[in-house]
């Protein structure tokens, strides 16, 4: 396609037999209703039929008063409205406000989607830690199910999802890695066995699982010097703490209560809160402990590096005598059909 600028300093395109996909998207009603009134993330382009050319309407960032806004809607409903793929991080960060329309927007591939998807739970998720209100956790709940019926459809989305996890293994994003990274070996572990309501609650479980921390000083958890023995204590009881949040929030299944209870309880009875061991501790008690285990392992502290997730994998796997190894082989095997081009070095 051959470009050509206008007045404005937007690029026209002069186009063929239309716009070319791989460049440049139509942009649906439903979606443009996502953007902000104030103003749009994104050029937007005109496609006129009738010279064959795409023609700049907006640039991203300039107000948009009722008239203009009537008008681009107008070009959308008769499919003429179009933007560049060069844009679509800003794209994606405003359809990224509702999960559902998000996941029919042809414009997405499916990584761009589970990238939405990662975004959206982290922040739902954020939201509850901060605030353990029904309002938050709604929203969680709601983001989570619709997150189920998608990665349900296709087991190869969790895949992606996961390659999500490892590019970016930074201490802020540990919660949110660990809580999905537990899902996906409880997926991987009950393939073709997974009933989807069961899943939803299975995954609130998850998601929720270091909800105890919320209430321990956050200049507590960023200390680099070693805790003294009282507040060793302290952060020790958090998993209790996260079982009175659950039960203020009336929520009482067991599904959600023991990744909470059980994610620091070992295998030999070392662990905490309450030193259980061997069958005493639940199946989804153990799935979250090698979850959280390995996203503590492979994420950067201020003194020392994260481990390489091999590294990590190795680690889990030696330690028979703390976790469980059916789940860790699982991990391990999953782990592996995750392209390392994703990971880090």
């Amino acid at each position: 396609m051959a470009k050509r600028q206008n007045v404005l300093g937007i690029n026209g395109i002069e186009g063929g037999d239309g716009p070319n996909t791989e460049e440049y998207n139509q942009i649906d009603p439903n979606i443009l209703d996502c953007f902000p009134r104030a103003s749009f993330p994104v050029d937007l382009f005109h496609w006129r039929e009738d010279i064959r050319v795409l023609s700049p309407v907006y640039r991203a960032g300039r107000e948009v008063d009722r008239r203009l806004r009537e008008r681009l809607r107008g070009l959308s409903e008769q499919g003429l409205l179009f933007f560049s793929r060069n844009q679509i991080e800003a794209y994606t960060a405003c359809v990224a406000c509702n999960l559902d329309t998000a996941l029919d927007d042809p414009n997405l591939t499916w990584e761009e989607k589970a990238g939405v998807f990662i975004g959206e739970l982290a922040r739902r998720q954020d939201a509850v830690y901060a605030h353990p209100m029904p309002q938050e956790l709604d929203g969680l709940t709601r983001a989570l199910s619709s997150f189920c019926v998608y990665v349900v459809e296709d087991s190869r989305r969790m895949g992606t999802v996961v390659q999500h996890l490892h590019c970016d293994l930074g201490p802020e994003r540990r919660r949110i890695n660990g809580s999905l990274l537990a899902l996906a070996v409880y997926m991987e572990m009950h393939r073709g066995d997974i009933i989807i309501e069961m899943l939803e609650t299975v995954a609130l479980g998850f998601f929720l699982y270091d909800i105890g921390m919320s209430r321990v000083s956050p200049m507590m958890i960023s200390r680099i010097q070693q805790l003294t023995p009282t507040e060793q204590r302290t952060m020790r009881e958090h998993p209790r703490m996260g079982l009175e949040i659950l039960n203020r929030l009336n929520l009482t299944r067991p599904e959600l209560a023991e990744p909470v209870m059980q994610h620091h309880e070992r295998l030999n009875g070392s662990g905490y809160p309450n030193k259980l061991s061997g069958d005493s501790i639940g199946h989804l008690g153990r799935i979250a402990a090698v979850a959280d285990s390995y996203c503590a392992m492979v994420t950067g502290k201020p003194l020392r590096q994260g481990l390489a997730p091999i590294n990590a994998a190795a680690e889990l796997v030696g330690k028979e005598r703390h976790y469980d190894q059916m789940v860790c082989r699982t991990l391990v095997r999953f782990l592996q059909t995750i392209p390392s081009s994703q990971q880090p070095s």
